[in-house]
């Protein structure tokens, strides 16, 4: 039985989730806001970027402290891994301070090395719990901006980095709504629907997937949960919300949805995945190493959406997560990846006695279909989430903790 008082030891821990969340927000709130105010000065910017990221990395001494391993599969498999990604970084390393600064501050390519530590975040004690709170305030964050400036949520050149950073991890609470408090679960699905709306209005197609299948998701586990005499009396509900749906929809102004019309069958990649595997040809089963490109030019242009795109010839970056793997690990981080996640998945849905673990497991199943459309592994609060989720599913302790449990861990930080 866990020790879930909030002692000394819990309230450190608290205060390294509230400091490493912040860093880590403030560390993307530092680049919106690059992109919303065109003449900050790079050089105060990286220094306030670099103090951020120096700040998250001290807060994980008091979080990365659960090294124990409850499976020999897991154990192997990941330090097999990792071994890997430790080679990838090896070859992409560069002594040049320029480089390595470039880098540190690009969120795809050296983090995604370092983030599957995240599996060893602590499973003791509250800290799981605290870090779920943090996701309520986030959401409640997010909701207050997105009232007080719109242009966060209208705009592409900002709703993406925006929406994903405070609106994201509201899926995982949305989950959960069983353990939580109506004002919780309310804000959690306001987020959530409110960010799906976004990238409707923006024809953003794989982040509609990826907010669609957390909502969803979330929709079906509360649906699960009811009683068939509960159900019943839950039908005419669900009829009156079906026909003021159809209704609303038929009425949405055609500029809401326009883009994604004009989008929806656009075919913007099949190019660039064609310069990628003329790049790796002679590499697909090992990539080109931490800071791998391909050769794949694009002209200095403006769009419409008011993104600026500056002119390059090599790219370090596509828009898959998979071929994002393949281009810096080839087939062999590829499938080192998918034996990692994909059996932490399968433990965390099916062999599961608590909502929380098999919460946690959905979440690396869904992270896994992302990757197939988008889902690029980098430095975001969603993909520390997902090797946090990896780590609690291979947890046999974690998952076997009973529902009364989890729930009063909940009540403890305040969620319930």
């Amino acid at each position: 039985m866990v020790n879930l008082q909030e002692n000394t030891s819990s309230i450190k821990t608290k205060k390294a989730v509230a400091i490493f969340v912040t860093a880590l927000t403030l560390y993307f709130v530092s680049y919106i806001m690059k992109l919303q105010f065109q003449n900050i000065d790079d050089k105060k910017l990286s220094i306030l970027q670099f103090t951020f990221l120096a700040i998250m990395l001290f807060a994980c001494k008091d979080l990365i402290t659960d090294f124990k391993f409850e499976s020999l599969y897991f154990k192997f498999i990941f330090f097999v891994f990792i071994a890997y990604q430790f080679i990838l970084i090896a070859r992409g390393f560069v002594l040049n301070y320029q480089i390595m600064k470039d880098i540190v501050q690009t969120d795809i390519i050296f983090w995604p090395g370092v983030i599957p530590f995240a599996i060893f975040f602590n499973k003791q004690d509250l800290a799981f719990f605290y870090l779920i709170k943090s996701f309520f305030v986030l959401a409640v964050i997010f909701l207050f901006f997105s009232v007080l400036d719109p242009f966060l949520v209208t705009q592409r050149v900002t709703s993406e980095p925006f929406v994903l950073t405070f609106a994201f991890t509201a899926g995982f609470l949305f989950l959960n709504t069983k353990y939580l408090s109506k004002k919780v679960s309310w804000v959690s699905f306001i987020s959530l629907l409110v960010g799906l709306v976004s990238f409707i209005y923006l024809a953003r197609r794989n982040a509609i997937i990826s907010f669609g299948s957390l909502l969803i998701t979330g929709l079906y586990i509360i649906l699960r949960s009811f009683s068939a005499s509960k159900f019943i009396k839950f039908i005419p509900v669900l009829g009156a919300i079906f026909i003021v749906s159809v209704y609303v929809i038929d009425r949405l102004p055609g500029s809401l949805t326009q883009r994604l019309n004009d989008r929806v069958t656009e075919d913007s990649r099949s190019f660039v995945f064609e310069n990628l595997f003329k790049g790796l040809k002679n590499d697909m089963f090992f990539g080109k190493g931490m800071n791998g490109t391909y050769y794949s030019p694009m002209d200095d242009e403006l769009t419409e959406d008011g993104i600026q795109y500056g002119a390059i010839e090599y790219r370090n970056a596509i828009e898959n997560g998979y071929l994002q793997l393949l281009l810096n690990g080839g087939y062999v981080n590829i499938v080192l990846f998918v034996l990692t996640a994909l059996p932490a998945a399968f433990l965390g849905i099916f062999k599961s006695r608590n909502q929380l673990s098999r919460s946690c497991g959905i979440v690396v199943f869904l992270w896994l279909m992302d990757m197939g459309i988008y889902g690029l592994p980098r430095l975001l609060l969603e993909y520390v989430l997902v090797w946090i989720a990896v780590g609690i599913c291979y947890s046999q302790s974690f998952r076997n903790r009973s529902e009364e449990e989890i729930t009063e861990s909940f009540r403890l930080v305040g969620l319930n």
